[in-house]
């Protein structure tokens, strides 16, 4: 999911890379949201009766066990960022690519170790 925050709300110091906010209420509102999104998402995937069903598929038991789930990572970050798509000509998956991204990236994985 992206948000895309109105340049007026913010500058940057191209020398530093320091994003100044003009508004951090706001900024406050859009993470709140980010991470309510985050956890609706959770919730559905959890919910829905078709991803449930794979949990008992006879492929995925024989090669994971009777444990498998469904498991997704989140990422927050605030910054640049570009945005392209990636993939083949039966699948396309959209890939952004920035310090701010591989940033909050690493530090997604990094959480699966506690």
């Amino acid at each position: 999911m992206v948000w895309k925050i109105p340049d007026e709300n913010y500058t940057i110091n191209t020398k530093t890379n320091e994003i100044t906010w003009i508004e951090k209420e706001r900024l406050n509102v859009l993470a709140d949201f980010s991470i309510i999104s985050f956890i609706k998402t959770i919730v559905k995937i959890n919910k829905d009766p078709e991803i449930l069903a794979y949990r008992k598929d006879p492929r995925l038991i024989e090669k994971f066990g009777n444990e498998f789930q469904v498991s997704m990572g989140f990422g927050l970050h605030i910054g640049w960022a570009i945005e392209g798509a990636i993939g083949s000509e039966y699948k396309i998956d959209a890939s952004y690519l920035s310090p701010n991204v591989n940033m909050a990236s690493r530090l997604e994985a990094a959480t699966r170790q506690f």
